[in-house]
């Protein structure tokens, strides 16, 4: 009976140190995957050959650091150094201005999946071209976008608070439901923009142009409108719902003037 008892136990300690053994090996392989593809991600970025290849590996690292969130970090800081090596400088003469390719934005939207990231590590997108660039979901926040053109750009539930907006040109652009608390929009273009529900709060908005945006249920509380243009060739903003409670630089009344307003706009 002891001799069974001796045997089991035994038996049991190999059950064990095989299954040990096998976790370790499982472990150690699904590392050196891990560490594979990385590889295989950082070359594609580095690629010459086409955006494609690199857009394919910017994809890649995030795929990597959702199934191996300790790598994140590092993958965060090698997407921060992509978009600083693909920058250039940027001048405000028209025909000048930096036109980024499709990977930068990429990186961008990537980089935004990462939580608690640093408004000093997105780099300055001063004067860029972002024309109809899909970012919905993206984290800007802080970031520099002044004079970039975002004309008919996808910025739909976008984080841009505190953004540098300063001159720039969001015509047309789909701004439903994004963070734009004090942020600085002055002189901006939003003529046709969608800021439907859109936080406004605190934002800078003078010498903005509004004609025709639809601002339906958008948070204005404490904003700056001073020269603000609310009104346009054919048409005014739509500011049904929109909350203007302590707006500075128009009154309730010269807003009711060049505005669309109804009993739900709260002033």
């Amino acid at each position: 009976m002891l001799f069974g008892l001796v045997f089991t136990a035994g038996g049991l300690v190999y059950t064990a140190k095989t299954w040990e053994t096998g976790q370790e090996t499982l472990r150690t392989t699904q590392q050196q995957q891990i560490t594979d593809r990385y590889t295989k991600a950082v070359e594609q970025i580095g690629s010459d050959k086409s955006v494609e290849v690199r857009i394919g590996g910017l994809y890649a690292l995030e795929r990597i650091a959702k199934d191996s969130p300790s790598d994140a970090e590092t993958i965060r800081h090698v997407i921060v150094a992509f978009i600083l090596e693909r920058d250039r400088p940027a001048t405000s003469k028209g025909d000048d201005r930096w036109k980024p390719e499709a990977d930068v934005g990429t990186a961008l939207r990537v980089l935004g999946t990462f939580p608690r990231i640093s408004v000093t590590e997105i780099p300055p997108l001063i004067a860029a071209h972002f024309e109809f660039a899909d970012w919905q979901y993206v984290y800007l926040t802080g970031a520099d976008l002044s004079g970039a053109n975002l004309n008919g750009a996808d910025l739909a539930v976008a984080n841009l608070n505190g953004a540098n907006l300063f001159g720039a040109d969001l015509t047309v652009a789909d701004l439903s439901g994004a963070d734009l608390s004090g942020a600085d929009l002055r002189y901006a273009y939003l003529n046709y923009a969608d800021l439907n529900d859109a936080l406004l709060n605190g934002a800078n908005l003078t010498n903005a142009k509004l004609g025709s945006a639809d601002l339906r249920g958008a948070d204005l509380r404490g904003a700056d409108l001073r020269g603000a243009k609310l009104d346009g060739s054919d048409s005014v903003a739509d500011l049904r719902g929109a909350d203007l409670r302590n707006v500075r630089g128009m009154t309730p009344e010269e807003i009711r003037k060049v505005a669309k307003i109804d009993k739900t706009t709260k002033f």
